[in-house]
């Protein structure tokens, strides 16, 4: 990413702030349907306005404008079906107000398994290589039968329309909260957006029935009733609907956001959910720690060269934020592109604001468990850290209990990990498994008793493929093998 903005002054020619490395862009997408022609993806890119070169209009004291061009080309197996390019310009600045600014496009394609590839160039650059590219693999569901609803999109504000146009829909103009999937501590309410399907075919013209929008517990279902919300809405072939949910009692934890649809006899016929995190302390913005802060004396001057922190900065990728890991992914991509300064202003960013005064110590003890990764779990063609046991040992720290079973006859090699707790969750295992034979890179095949991680339920199925054919798809047990003790070891890690 970038570090402190600068004025220059380009004799002759103009003034302008200047970005550094590249353009920043958060990117998310929703689906909803149009009836009787199928799928309609939204696209939402949140550009960070810091990240882009603005140029200064002549003749005005103190405004600026930055220019991207947005490439978006959807591929499926290979082929191009749609794809756009456009020029976007960023809102007039003050050089004192510099604010981010989104774009929103819709794509009507047919169902199916989509890699997105995505190119962000900022046309005022001094470089020609101020670009960001992404390739970001995207699922459009197939249709539904019957009523449903359409993904939850989440508002940062609305308003009546006055004139249609991309943010228009169902009679408001709506903004996306393009990261949506932490509710920050200061807001004090979640606007919510979703369409419901099909009622229209399922009750008479005009039937009532019931909505229902609350925030659940993740793991426990229990709704918070502070924020439930009852709705009456008739039948109708597309139901916007548009509800505030109030935060006040959601206190730190993750969440699922809820929508129901229930007949007059209370019979559930629809439900839709969103899942969130919510945080009540208030957090430091990596990006504008990384501008705000001269680094240059503190304690990442330690790292002399590339070579001696690019692998650590991409160590922490493990317990980083969605923000932060798109950093890394975009910024830092390439070691011979990423500039020393910026992985200084990334690593000093990334510490401080988790340990404000301590981030060299909390760096330093995370530095411990990076080396001990890399030396346990290392290969020759990755880092400890990158491999599934190395990066789950990061985030979870070391499990209570481990099996090794390298030699069971009729199983790939596997280890079973037992955290008793980890963070809120109690009793989580992973499975890891070698399906290669070679006893290096163990690949997680299976957790259970957390969110967020890979949950398969022919895992032991797989894991004893070595030498049974999977021939029913929906057969989750495997077969008992002579020396086969994954179900012991599974219910009882030692």
């Amino acid at each position: 990413m970038k570090g402190v903005l600068k004025l220059f002054v380009i004799p002759l020619i103009f003034f302008s702030i200047q970005a550094i490395s590249v353009p920043y862009a958060v990117f998310n997408h929703k689906t909803f349907y149009v009836p009787g022609k199928g799928p309609v993806v939204e696209t939402y890119f949140d550009i960070y306005g810091k990240s882009i070169t603005l140029l200064k209009i002549e003749e005005e004291e103190d405004a600026f404008q930055g220019e991207v061009e947005l490439t978006i080309i959807f591929k499926k197996d290979g082929q191009i079906i749609t794809y756009d390019k456009k020029n976007l310009k960023t809102p007039i600045m003050s050089q004192g107000n510099i604010v981010d600014f989104i774009d929103v496009q819709r794509f009507a394609i047919p169902s199916g398994e989509y890699e997105v590839e995505v190119e962000l160039k900022d046309l005022n650059a001094v470089e020609e290589s101020a670009v960001t590219k992404a390739s970001i693999s995207l699922d459009v569901p197939m249709v539904p039968v019957g009523t449903f609803f359409s993904d939850i999109e989440l508002v940062s504000a609305y308003k009546k329309t006055s004139e249609p146009g991309l943010l228009s829909k169902s009679g408001y103009d709506l903004l996306p909260m393009v990261s949506d999937s932490i509710l920050k501590p200061e807001m004090k309410e979640v606007v919510v957006y979703t369409e419901l399907y099909g009622t229209d075919e399922e009750f008479e013209k005009e039937e009532m029935f019931l909505l229902t929008a609350y925030i659940a517990d993740a793991d426990s279902l229990k709704p918070i009733e502070s924020t439930r919300k009852y709705m009456r809405r008739n039948s109708g072939s597309v139901i916007p609907i548009l509800t505030t949910l109030l935060l006040e009692n959601v206190n730190q934890g993750e969440y699922l956001i809820i929508l129901e649809a229930r007949t007059r006899e209370n019979e559930l016929f629809a439900k839709v959910e969103h899942q969130i995190k919510r945080d009540k302390k208030q957090a430091v913005d990596v990006l504008s720690l990384m501008e705000s802060e001269d680094i240059d004396a503190t304690w990442v001057s330690k790292f002399e060269t590339k070579a001696s922190i690019y692998d650590y900065v991409h160590s922490v990728r493990p317990i980083a934020t969605g923000q932060e890991k798109a950093m890394l992914s975009n910024s830092f991509r390439e070691f011979e592109k990423s500039e020393l300064k910026y992985l200084r202003s990334f690593m000093y960013a990334f510490w401080e604001s988790r340990n404000p005064g301590e981030g060299e110590t909390a760096w330093l003890m995370y530095k411990e468990k990076v080396d001990f990764v890399n030396e346990e779990f290392g290969t020759k063609n990755k880092q400890g850290f990158e491999t599934d046991r190395g990066r789950v040992y990061l985030q979870y720290g070391p499990p209570n209990d481990l099996t090794d079973r390298a030699n069971e006859p009729s199983s790939y090699p596997y280890q079973i990990w037992r955290y008793y707790k980890t963070g809120q969750y109690n009793n989580v295992r992973f499975v890891f498994y070698d399906p290669t034979l070679m006893g290096v890179d163990y690949q997680l095949l299976h957790a259970e008793g957390i969110r967020g991680e890979i949950n398969n339920p022919q895992w032991r199925l797989l894991l004893e493929q070595r030498n049974t054919p999977m021939n029913n798809i929906d057969d989750q047990t495997g077969r008992d093998h002579f020396g086969g003790r994954v179900d012991d070891f599974f219910d009882n890690p030692r």
